[in-house]
Parts: C-alpha cells; structure tokens; sequence
C-alpha cells in the first residue's frame, strides 16, 4: 500500500523539522494517516513544524493522530487550516496543548465556535502561543492574534 511505504519513508528521516501534507484534498483520510503517523510506531525525528492544512478532515481523523501529535515535544508550529474540525476536535487539540508547547496554531477556515477557541485557550500551555490563526470559523468570526 503506498501510504504505509511514505510512512515507513517518513519514519527514516531521521533529521526532518518540517513536513507540509497541506492539500491533499480527501486523499489524507483516516487510513492515510494512520500509515503516515504509525508506521512503525513513533518518529524519533525532531519535527517542528507540521502542516495538515487542506485536507478536508475533522474530529476522527484527529483522534487518530492524536497520540502522535501529543508526543512530539519539538512541535512548535502547527496548521490544520481549512479542514472540517469543529468543538470537539478543539477539544483534542487542546490536549495536545497541554502536552507540547505550540507556539504557532493556525485554525483558519474551519467549523470551531467560541466554545472551542476557549477550550484551546485554557489548555496548559496556550500561554506558549505566539500566533493563533482563527479567521473564518463558526461565530468567531475573523480574527488574528499575535
């Protein structure tokens, strides 16, 4: 299966800071994911940047990466941008914030209401956030803080 052979690819690089799978359009489903992120367990590489942006999924697709994204502790930018994640799926993002300090989140053109963006921001580590991106979601309307 190709996934499962870029994730094993993945998962021997093992200086790699950023990887952008930004638009991927459907393609980056659940079953993709999984054999991106779980390969062959954790990735050991020091990640800093992730780009998930434009891939058209939500909560469940979360929920299966969410391991992987609370163990990365390098992690400082994150983009899930123009997806379907809606409160809950702030929920689990905010779990990963009370693991790693992101200091760069952008959740632009998404499904998440002020509900949501207040579960982020009362995650642990949100005073580590430098730039939140939430422009055109649910009834927050257009915003940018940095």
């Amino acid at each position: 299966d190709k996934c499962r052979e870029i994730g094993l690819v993945l998962s021997r690089c093992k200086m790699m800071q950023e990887l952008c799978l930004n638009g991927n359009r459907g393609c980056l489903g659940e079953e993709m994911l999984v054999a991106l992120f779980l390969a062959e367990g954790p990735y050991n590489f020091p990640l800093k940047s992730l780009d998930l942006g434009n891939n058209q999924f939500g909560t469940r697709e979360l929920t299966t990466i969410l391991p992987f994204l609370k163990s990365w502790e390098a992690l400082n930018s994150l983009s899930v941008e123009g997806n379907c994640i809606n409160n809950r799926g702030a929920q689990l993002l905010a779990e990963v914030l009370d693991t790693v300090r992101i200091r760069r989140l952008s959740l632009n053109r998404n499904q998440i209401s002020k509900e949501g963006l207040s579960c982020i921001l009362s995650s642990q580590n949100a005073r580590y956030l430098t730039s939140l991106m939430i422009s055109n979601n649910g009834d927050i309307g257009s915003a940018e803080i940095d």
